[in-house]
């Protein structure tokens, strides 16, 4: 918690009012990688692969949601506002996995996945700031006159922190060339 919301948090507090929470739930669903002789490792990944976007196949991904449910109160004052906020993180990340034996101890596979989850993990890690970044954002935001603009701004924060995380993950596969930079490449 940093400081500010800290100090924030037990002020409202104090007065009986405000509670934010986020949760945060990662799953992994991996798929087989058959092992055909003759075929590179790369062939292979991109043969067995689930991951389709936009017409290109991929090795692995994370699919990461942000939802926020927040509720609001009328002050004394007659200003509304935020009384709690319940955000959580849901995420998928699919990962190959060696349907041969023989292709679990092999070096480059093994290095190759550790790579590839790594990159993935980067793209948690935006998933996991972004639900960060909305849930504070909306605890934060100050009452206003009435309960539908409290919630219109905070529908308003929550859709442009998540149309900011589209750019830094773009951003994050370009600067990494798709994790090649991190080693999730293959010749």
């Amino acid at each position: 918690m940093q400081p500010r919301r800290a100090l924030l948090y037990c002020t409202l507090l104090a007065f009986g009012v405000a509670d934010a929470d986020l949760t945060e739930q990662l799953d992994y669903t991996f798929y087989d990688v058959p092992v055909h002789k003759g075929a590179s490792l790369g062939e292979l990944l991109a043969a067995a692969s689930p991951v389709h976007v936009n017409g290109k196949v991929y090795h692995a991904y994370t699919r990461w949601n942000v939802n926020w449910h927040y509720h609001y109160l009328r002050r004394s004052d007659g200003r509304c506002g935020i009384d709690s906020v319940a955000t959580q993180l849901t995420a998928t990340m699919t990962l190959p996995a060696p349907a041969d034996p023989a292709l679990a101890h092999d070096g480059l596979f093994v290095s190759y996945l550790k790579a590839l989850k790594r990159h993935e993990q980067g793209h948690y890690e935006i998933g996991r700031n972004t639900a960060s970044s909305i849930d504070d954002g909306i605890f934060s935001l100050p009452a206003r006159d009435s309960c539908d603009a409290l919630a219109a701004a905070a529908e308003a924060l929550a859709n442009a922190r998540l149309a900011r995380a589209r750019e830094i993950e773009q951003r994050y596969d370009r600067d990494t060339g798709f994790g090649r930079s991190q080693g999730a490449w293959l010749d």
